[in-house]
């Protein structure tokens, strides 16, 4: 019989950074086709009168039509979640794997207290 710390284990979520870093990603792509905020620092830009163009994944995204890119964000959400797509899974974690650190940035430094 299994201790209640095995138990435990077996039922515990497992976080992925990688994945909740390109929901968001999604998420906020979603959100700005569909409260129409796709110009100026919006994360979509629209082209033409229908075409919009975004970047999922380290991926340019153009597709036409606002349901479809609905639909689309959607459909790769829902994938996303699918643990035994390991090429999407893959994928993802390459995009947004673990984030480098900035190198310094050239210019004053600051006063010693």
């Amino acid at each position: 019989m299994a201790n209640g710390l095995e138990l435990l284990e077996r039922h515990v979520k497992r976080r992925n950074p990688a994945l909740e870093a390109f929901l968001a990603d999604a998420d906020r792509i979603r959100k700005a086709i569909e409260k129409d905020r796709v110009g100026g620092r919006s994360p979509v830009k629209l082209e033409g009168d229908s075409v919009y163009n975004f970047t999922l994944a380290n991926r340019e995204i153009s597709i036409h039509g606002e349901d479809e890119a609905l639909q689309l964000i959607a459909d790769l959400k829902r994938e996303a979640y699918d643990e035994n797509d390991t090429d999407s899974r893959a994928a993802i974690e390459e995009a947004y794997g673990e984030p480098v650190a900035e190198p310094n940035k050239p210019g004053r430094k600051r006063k010693a207290a």
